[in-house]
């Protein structure tokens, strides 16, 4: 009996490449069409759009879904819990 390891990706994980060889904010389009072909919770997906649609340019796009992918894995800033594991400030 084999085992199957099932990979799951997050939109954002899913979308990233393309976004970080965007040219222009033009493109944003594909994007969203990509988004709205998901089957993700209807309050997440409008939450995506809204937020992708309220980007300026296309570094803002890219800054959009690096967070995004950040807080999905549980990396994000917000996330961080100060305890053992805190980070000596100073080396930084």
């Amino acid at each position: 009996m084999s085992k199957f390891k099932v990979q799951i990706k997050s939109i954002f994980e899913q979308i990233s490449i393309q976004v970080f060889d965007m040219k222009s904010l033009s493109e944003l389009d594909i994007i969203i069409d990509f988004v709205n072909s998901k089957d993700i919770d209807g309050k997440d997906k409008a939450n995506i759009v809204k937020n992708l649609r309220q980007c300026p340019n296309v570094k803002r796009v890219q800054m959009y879904i690096c967070n995004s992918l950040l807080r999905f894995e549980g990396l994000s800033v917000n996330s961080y819990k100060s305890d053992k594991n805190e980070v000596d400030e100073e080396k930084f």
